[in-house]
């Protein structure tokens, strides 16, 4: 490959984290947004790297099988969602394969025992939390891989609930912020009680939203990892990166005499939870919640053979402080629940790593991991991976 602004054909493999489609020109990988599998292209080099490339769309010489018109009228200049021209079929696969790849990458001669993935009960209309902008009369999202913004009357993407008060909200905009010079970023929300609310980014207000954008599909997910929890007696649950409790209220039904121990950095979030327990009788004396980072949580806690740890950490995932901790605390079982396969790939190569270190004979191993499709029409994906040790 030569250099940039080189026209290149190429035949797209497959697509990647990013949500660019993946092609190879004389062995060179070249990454191109905005393509789909099979897709034949003529690109144009736009980035040359030492070792990639990456290049735009010129001309579709020829679909590929999985391309599709996009269902949004905007989803070819909104940034919003990067794989609408792809069928949700597909999309499904490519994230499967995106993420059995990665970990196969970061977790050679690990046994990698994956179960199908889990479709969205929703391809669309699925979002309960969204951040679009205002500036100067336009109301809208960011576009492609720029700060201009598509103005928008709907979003496909959202629930409907959301979007029929973007004419309302445009209006507010409007009234307060016409002349401003700023951009103003603004999220839009369902609250726990499923009403709409709105404020700019950085303003508080009364009323958590829900903790997973897709509600719909996030009821699949705490079945899933009540089903994965089974199979031991446990004397202690801990929930770490526990928001405002998604998880932690659910593992408290299920395991009603045990003692529940929550870890949230979020004060809000934590104020939200501590509110909940202490109009419940059956959590107040059983379950604790701490406003604490998770590193200094685990300095300060002796986890115990019987115990059970949850983590859904943020996508930046955990780091290698907390999962050498983890390594070290020989639980019974760990359920790691991620929004970012790099994150997740990085995170179980420092568990294992540090496992080896350790003098105990209670070695965990991956058990079951499984993707959910929490976000179609993008490329994000949700993955649980299970550890566990053979015998109680």
């Amino acid at each position: 490959m030569s250099s940039q602004g080189q026209q290149l054909t190429v035949t797209i493999e497959k697509l990647a984290i990013g949500g660019s489609g993946i092609a190879r020109h004389d062995g060179f990988v070249v990454f191109v947004p905005d393509s789909a599998p099979g897709d034949e292209l003529l690109v144009k080099v736009t980035t040359k790297k030492k070792n990639f490339a990456e290049a735009q769309i010129i001309k579709i010489l020829k679909p590929g099988p999985s391309r599709r018109t996009p269902p949004c009228p905007i989803a070819d200049r909104c940034g919003g969602c990067n794989w609408q021209h792809v069928e949700e079929s597909e999309q499904r696969q490519q994230k499967q394969v995106m993420v059995q790849e990665i970990l196969k990458k970061f977790l050679p001669g690990h046994e990698l025992p994956f179960l199908p993935l889990q479709p969205s009960p929703l391809s669309l209309r699925y979002r309960n939390r969204i951040q679009p902008k205002y500036f100067k009369g336009h109301f809208g999202f960011f576009g492609r891989r720029s700060h201009e913004i598509v103005e928008a009357a709907d979003c496909l993407i959202t629930e409907e609930k959301l979007t029929a008060e973007f004419a309302h909200i445009k209006s507010e905009m409007d009234r307060k912020y016409a002349n401003s010079k700023d951009i103003q970023r603004l999220e839009i929300y369902l609250d726990q009680y499923e009403q709409t609310q709105w404020l700019l980014m950085g303003e508080e207000k009364e009323g958590v939203g829900f903790s997973q954008v897709n509600r719909f599909q996030n009821e699949d997910l705490i079945r899933t990892v009540l089903d994965w929890s089974e199979g031991f007696d446990y004397e202690r649950i801990f929930d770490l990166y526990s928001g405002s409790g998604n998880f932690t209220f659910p593992l408290a039904a299920m395991y009603s005499t045990q003692q529940v121990i929550a870890a949230e950095l979020d004060s809000k979030l934590v104020q939200r939870a501590k509110e909940k327990i202490q109009k419940d009788p059956s959590l107040n004396k059983r379950t604790q919640y701490y406003l604490s980072d998770v590193e200094s949580f685990m300095k300060k806690t002796k986890f115990q053979p019987k115990d059970l740890i949850l983590l859904d950490p943020p996508r930046a995932g955990a780091d290698d402080a907390v999962m050498t901790a983890l390594a070290k605390a020989s639980v019974t079982k760990i359920i790691y629940i991620s929004c970012h396969p790099a994150s997740l790939a990085r995170d179980l190569k420092y568990f294992f790593a540090a496992q080896e270190q350790t003098s105990s004979s209670r070695k965990l191993k991956l058990r079951r991991i499984q993707c959910f499709e929490m976000f179609p029409q993008t490329d994000h994906v949700e993955t649980i991976a299970e550890l566990a040790v053979d015998t109680p």
